[in-house]
């Protein structure tokens, strides 16, 4: 049934069952696979709903819906609701509305949104976000990969695969640009020490803090899943819920919106077909952000530029791209040849 689907797409329905099992229902519904979805693909959820506050308050309306269970086994087979089966039969047809071989996690969120009477599509769209309105900005951005290039971007997700694999980093990707070249996000994934009291930081210090455990409780329980340690998903899923709940205090005793927004340590972007003074323009703009490097590959060419602020712009040809913290080693004839 599933050969077609990416692996993306296939762990979204294995969290979907996960959520299923830790709200205690019978069944996967549309709400547990939607939150599969925004709990595996973070940049789509990005892309679609720009901010932490809206996939936590999609989180809390599913709370607020659900009434309170047992929690259900992780060895009991969960079957699909009737509107979840009909979701995947959607994605199905999307893809080939699109003319697509792999039906993907963006193609699912089609089909939850297809499924108009059902509590995903309704929480969505409370959201703002309506069945056109997606395909209006899916249709341009799924192109094939032109030929001869996807060696070059396989090369690239595989460098960025086992860097997130060890530990410590989370790499949120997506496309930019008439041309729809990937950009890179490299951010820190950091527990809290031990001993850091939150009480003795400022108020934004608190907020990150909680979301880096927020952050670092999912990546564990990811991770547990995948290996299908359930108890320890069970226990990091636990504490998930509880810093979430420290964060709506803290947000509701300090009458704040959302959390401070993030920034990367590493922008890492693909060039092609634009012009070098809006590229820079926008290498500018991230190291304002506080971005620390900015990593350029340009795959025709086979040219990469660091840019930081302390050297701005520097061009490389060959040899290795480097950084220190976090340390991270880029060998460019490995990535372009």
């Amino acid at each position: 049934m599933f050969e077609r689907y990416t692996e993306k797409a296939r762990r979204v329905i294995f969290f979907g069952r996960y959520e299923a099992s830790t709200f205690g229902s019978p069944y996967i519904e549309t709400e547990h696979l939607l939150l599969g979805l925004l709990r595996e693909d973070k940049a789509l959820a990005h892309r679609f709903l720009a901010s932490h506050a809206a996939v936590d308050s999609i989180r809390k309306e599913i709370e607020t819906h659900t009434v309170p269970r047992e929690k259900v086994s992780t060895a009991v087979h969960l079957p699909l609701s009737h509107d979840c089966k009909r979701v995947l039969v959607y994605g199905a047809e999307e893809a080939e509305r699109l003319n697509h071989k792999h039906i993907g996690t963006e193609h699912l969120l089609l089909g939850l949104l297809r499924e108009e009477k059902c509590f995903a599509a309704q929480l969505l769209g409370e959201q703002g976000l309506s069945l056109d309105s997606a395909r209006n900005k899916l249709q341009p951005s799924q192109p094939q990969p032109a030929q001869g290039a996807s060696p070059f971007f396989a090369r690239l997700e595989r460098w960025l695969s086992d860097y997130e694999a060890q530990g410590g980093l989370c790499i949120v990707t997506e496309t930019r640009g008439a041309a729809r070249m990937p950009q890179c996000a490299v951010y820190a994934v950091d527990p809290t020490k031990e001993n850091e009291k939150p009480q003795d930081t400022p108020t934004a210090a608190k907020l990150l803090q909680i979301q880096q455990q927020i952050e670092f409780a999912i990546e564990r329980m990811e991770h547990a899943i995948a290996n299908h340690e359930f108890d320890k998903a069970r226990f990091y899923s636990e504490e998930e819920r509880k810093e979430r709940e420290n964060l709506n205090l803290l947000r509701e005793q300090f009458k704040l919106e959302g959390t401070p927004p993030r920034v990367p340590l590493l922008c890492i972007g693909i060039i092609r077909d634009e012009r070098f003074s809006e590229v820079r323009q926008r290498c500018e703009h991230y190291i304002a952000q506080g971005v620390a490097q900015v990593w350029l590959l340009d795959s025709e060419l086979k040219r990469a530029y660091i840019v930081n602020e302390a050297e701005g712009l520097r061009e490389y040809r060959e040899g290795i791209l480097q950084m220190e913290n976090p340390k991270l080693e880029m060998d460019l004839k490995a990535i372009f040849d």
